[in-house]
């Protein structure tokens, strides 16, 4: 039931069946809905992870320094901008067929992942606490999300190998009697409409120096974002030619992972290093938005591998913090 949570947190109906710093932002506009910052320096996950030993990744590359939201139309420009410049794609091969990384990564990046969890009604334990397959924490029920927006390389190869992992996950568990065949069906035809309305994978991008802004458009969030809701934003490394996970290959991890770089002991080249020994949980997340008060170290840290207890993640209401 490795995605469980996550097919809870897509459909509520389901379960029945399952029994940062708020500060002015002159520079980004004037009509900004509110700017959290981050510590710079701090993308090393619960501060032991490295980053890889390739040319594809320098330290800094993840490091999150501010999350900003301004209206735009009906919708919200989210801007996001890093302690280095956002590595482009070059018109270089990328396996034996001879595959271009500008043509697979077509969006003006491909280094990275943002998640963002969002929860807009406030309600504590009313939305989802899963998150998407391979990040190894679940969001903070009192900040439980209702909506998620997802950036990534390959937006829309992502929301179909998502689609499918929910499929694969949902035949293993009617298999193992977890879900009832009579009920797999209906959740069989629900899960592709809830991935569209839940998780919203951005293609209007932008790249700049060391920033990326993207639109979510009103039909998603129901109108501009708003500063009294809770959001989760979570910083990974993409994997972003979906390969295989040594992890699970060496039976580290059973859980499926979507394009994102996991984390093992050690030093790699393809992934990022400094995880614990026989932690197949441990969060790949590199930098973290927390609230006031909070440590993304200590956050990130919290996980029991041998219960398999993970990560909480708290969210953060822009309205609540200090100005």
């Amino acid at each position: 039931m490795h995605h469980l949570k996550l097919l809870r947190s897509l459909a509520p109906t389901a379960v029945a069946l399952f029994a940062a710093t708020v500060l002015a932002a002159p520079a980004f506009a004037r009509s900004a809905i509110f700017t959290l910052t981050d510590p710079r320096g701090d993308d090393h996950g619960d501060g032991n992870l490295v980053y890889p030993m390739s040319s594809e990744l320098n330290k800094g590359e993840l490091d999150l320094l501010s999350v900003s939201a301004r209206k735009q139309g009906d919708g919200t420009l989210f801007e996001l901008t890093f302690a280095q410049p956002v590595r482009v794609p070059e018109r270089r091969a990328v396996d034996f067929a001879g595959t271009q990384l500008d043509t697979v990564a077509r969006f003006g990046f491909y280094t990275l992942n943002v998640d963002i969890y969002i929860d807009t009604d406030r309600v504590a334990g009313s939305g989802g606490t899963g998150m998407l397959p391979g990040r190894h924490a679940e969001v903070d029920p009192a900040s439980a999300w209702e909506k998620a927006v997802v950036l990534t390389p390959r937006p829309h190869e992502a929301r179909g190998e998502l689609k499918r992992m929910l499929m694969r996950e949902l035949q293993e568990d009617t298999r193992e009697g977890e879900v009832p065949r009579e009920k797999a069906e209906a959740l069989k035809l629900q899960i592709p409409g809830d991935v569209e309305s839940r998780i919203f994978f951005p293609t209007d991008i932008r790249v700049r120096g060391n920033k990326i802004s993207f639109v979510v458009p009103a039909s998603f969030l129901g109108g501009p974002a708003k500063d009294t809701w809770a959001y989760v934003v979570a910083v990974s490394g993409s994997n972003v030619l979906q390969s295989v996970d040594i992890n699970r290959v060496l039976g580290r991890s059973s859980e499926e992972e979507l394009m994102i770089l996991p984390v093992s002991p050690g030093r790699w080249q393809d992934r990022f290093g400094g995880g614990r020994d026989d932690a197949p949980n441990q969060p790949p997340l590199i930098d973290l938005l927390v609230p006031e008060g909070k440590k993304q170290e200590t956050i990130l840290a919290d996980f029991d591998h041998v219960r398999n207890r993970p990560a909480v993640l708290p969210g953060v209401v822009p309205a609540e913090q200090k100005k």
